[in-house]
């Protein structure tokens, strides 16, 4: 008896343009290879393909293709999953048994939400198959349904099952990659994420960079630390954590580092044209004092009125690893940084909630007030010191 061929002759284009030329871009992949399996002649008027992420708001991605309405990509948010809207669903089958699952829409369901709906909107078969990744841990499926009368034919099916064959090594490795680069973005920020997974990942690997220098903490936390639980001093950090980092990153800025109630965030600067970079972080200050007003004016119960100081220098600083053999981190380092953080003991002193070095307001274009001239701690020169006007 012949074995027959792996892949039909209607595959073996996909195939050719998967392996030679497909893209990097798990969007283009997608969306090149339904155009082939279209050209092909499979009988698909729907193909939703779902994958599961790891981002701290995207729990996972759908990217569904309708026949008439075209490409359209959907996230599911932690916030909005529905443990019984997945226990009820094909995705949960699949994920549970391993196998595919297909259903002839004509006939008898079983009690998932999905399938009437379908049937009502004029579908005959669907069919869904997990993707073999190597991470078995982590939700990944393709569905196929037609309108056409009379459903898949065992050739179709055939064909379905080798199209996810060839597809899924390709869409891992897509999948790793995004979940790689979120990762390195979430923990590390933007820039310095983009920098590590590129190679900027041996210690002592560092640029030097002039930026403007952000640091911005809390006031009465330790306090509050003290008298509160644990779920409550988690709460308070992640609200105030929420409202700087929304204003840092709104206006271009890079977050690098939390450090207890404390955050560190660069905005990069030209050293020709400085004032865009001050701007920038003039503009985030404002942001982040406008927030945390709306903030106090109704706080969470339980949540005292944030009170905060903030402090901005401008000069050179190294970007890049620093620490042990094996355990690194990506930061900035540098005279600038110090003095950016001494600034904050000015602030405090002051009951002033910003606070700029003289070379931030010098180069800033801006109006300024100043605050006199004050030692910083462990710092030879005593300083002047300045706060926006206005």
């Amino acid at each position: 008896m012949t074995t027959p061929p792996f892949l039909s002759d209607r595959l073996l284009p996909l195939a050719d343009w998967l392996f030679r030329d497909g893209p990097r871009d798990l969007d283009l992949l997608f969306a090149g290879a339904l155009e082939r399996l279209e050209t092909a002649g499979l009988p698909l008027d729907r193909v939703l393909l779902a994958l599961e992420f790891l981002h701290p708001e995207v729990s996972a991605e759908g990217r569904l293709w309708v026949r008439g309405e075209g490409l359209s990509r959907r996230l599911l948010e932690r916030s909005e999953e529905r443990l019984e809207d997945y226990v009820n669903s094909p995705m949960h089958r699949v994920d549970t048994t391993g196998q595919a699952f297909r259903v002839r829409l004509d006939q008898p369901l079983p009690p998932m939400q999905l399938l009437p709906r379908l049937r009502d909107e004029g579908f005959t078969d669907y069919a869904i198959y997990p993707l073999g990744f190597q991470d078995s841990g982590r939700s990944a499926a393709i569905s196929f349904a037609t309108r056409r009368p009379g459903g898949f034919c065992t050739l179709d099916i055939q064909d379905l099952d080798r199209t996810v064959s060839l597809l899924s090594p390709l869409l891992e490795a897509r999948v790793i990659r995004t979940i790689a680069t979120d990762l390195l973005t979430t923990y590390l920020g933007s820039g310095a994420g983009r920098r590590v997974y590129d190679g900027q990942i041996a210690r002592g690997d560092c640029e030097s960079i002039f930026a403007a220098i952000w640091f911005c903490d809390l006031r009465h936390f330790t306090g509050f630390a003290q008298d509160s639980l644990s779920e409550a001093v988690i709460q308070r950090l992640n609200c105030w954590f929420d409202l700087a980092v929304d204003a840092v990153e709104a206006h271009g800025g890079e977050v690098l580092k939390f450090m207890g109630d404390g955050l560190l965030a660069i905005f990069p600067a030209d050293m020709l044209d400085p004032r865009v970079a001050c701007g920038h972080a003039l503009a985030a200050c404002a942001d982040l004092s406008h927030a945390v007003d709306a903030f106090n004016r109704t706080p969470p119960a339980g949540q005292p009125p944030i009170e905060y100081g903030l402090s901005l220098h401008l000069g050179h600083v190294a970007f890049g690893n620093i620490g042990g053999a094996r355990r690194l981190d990506f930061t900035v380092v540098g005279p600038a940084v110090n003095i950016a953080s001494r600034l904050l003991d000015v602030a405090k002193a002051q009951e002033c909630r910003v606070v700029v070095s003289e070379a931030f307001a010098g180069c800033s274009g801006r109006a300024m007030q100043p605050l006199g001239t004050y030692p910083l701690r462990g710092l030879d020169q005593p300083h002047a010191v300045f706060t926006p006007q206005g």
